[in-house]
């Protein structure tokens, strides 16, 4: 009966969740929403531009988790806003703009993600976005913008039909205003009322080369759906791009495409005998019992350890913990990198003990 209790308790001492209320919704698309949310008096939200944050919402009495990039600025620390598109069948989007109201409070973690413009540095840019991948573009040039920090950057981003290009109007404002500013929009469709000038198509190395005949020279972040940002990879490599002045958002930090990817830990044996195993968590002082058939992360939070968690099949990063002692089977760890692995991190969500363990929680 006391586990929740002590969960909750670890929530706002060991994770920093602030609980923040909807200021304002803004419909962007027949199916984007930007949701405005402030905190309370006398909280900030630090932030890079272009990271994400982890929004746990109540739905029909349960809690659900999910990792938004924040499309607002820094500049404005006090409130921030995400922008999600309704996603056919997804019971977090849906909800949101079915019924989230002006009003409605919520949690949100500790912003997280080095897809940002302060992490990574380049003379001259390219952002390449898919769809709702605008968002932690957009945060970026708004930062940029608002700093008077007037970059090279052209900005490339890829929509359905004229209808669906988010925040449209404000980045021709950007594109009038800002000297080495350059926006190019591709359409899939025409579409619409007045039809489309513009680009026509999917990106393909022909419009590529037309629209960013300089794009070798330029650091390229790229954020989109996954055949986005699988396509994006394909033809820059097919260029001869070079590929170490890419950076792509996964939710658990920049990802750059390497030889071959890093080997987190040995997956799990099929044929693998369920055994006990203890978890002795170093910095709480506190002990968990499991199996090697748990993962860490359900193992801890039925022993009233917190540990922040969304996607819960390693794409996020949100569930990211040290081991400091013991080994784990992990497959699927797509959030951390060749560096986070040396360091000893694992995601607690696909990570399976096989053998007693400490953890740094």
């Amino acid at each position: 009966m006391n586990m929740p209790v002590a969960i909750e308790h670890a929530v706002q001492c060991q994770t920093g969740q602030k609980t923040v209320r909807c200021l304002r919704i803004v419909n962007e698309t027949r199916d984007v929403k930007t949701f405005w949310f402030g905190l309370k008096a006398g909280e900030t939200l630090a932030f890079k531009p272009g990271q994400f944050l982890s929004m746990t919402f109540v739905i029909d009495g349960a809690d659900q988790t999910r990792c938004y990039s924040i499309s607002s600025t820094p500049n404005q620390p006090r409130q921030f806003s995400v922008t999600v598109k309704r996603v056919p069948g997804g019971q977090v989007s849906n909800w949101l703009h079915d019924s989230l109201d002006v009003g409605t409070e919520l949690r949100v973690g500790t912003p997280a993600g080095h897809f940002n413009c302060i992490d990574i540095r380049a003379d001259k840019w390219l952002l390449l976005s898919g769809g709702s991948g605008i968002t932690p573009g957009m945060s970026m040039v708004r930062w940029m913008l608002q700093a008077g920090d007037y970059q090279d950057l052209h900005f490339v981003h890829s929509a359905r039909s004229p209808e669906d290009i988010i925040f449209h109007d404000e980045l021709l404002g950007l594109d009038r205003q800002w000297p080495d500013f350059r926006l190019s929009v591709v359409c899939e469709q025409a579409g619409g009322e007045h039809g489309w000038g513009g680009y026509r198509g999917r990106l393909n190395a022909e419009l590529l080369n037309l629209i960013c005949p300089d794009f070798r020279t330029r650091r390229i972040l790229c954020c989109g759906p996954a055949p986005y940002m699988q396509g994006v990879r394909e033809l820059l490599e097919t260029l001869g791009y070079p590929m170490q002045q890419y950076v792509e958002e996964s939710f658990g930090g920049a990802m750059v495409p390497q030889a071959k990817a890093p080997q987190a830990e040995a997956p799990k044996p099929a044929d693998q005998v369920s055994a006990p195993v203890a978890i002795h968590y170093a910095r709480s002082q506190k002990q968990g019992q499991g199996s090697t058939e748990q993962s860490l992360l359900d193992i801890a939070l039925a022993s009233g350890i917190w540990i922040e968690s969304a996607c819960r099949n390693g794409i996020c990063g949100s569930c990211k913990v040290r081991k400091l002692e013991g080994s784990v089977s992990m497959s699927g760890a797509m959030a951390l990198d060749a560096g986070q692995i040396s360091e000893g991190y694992v995601l607690a969500c696909c990570a399976y003990p096989l053998e007693d363990m400490t953890l740094d929680l």
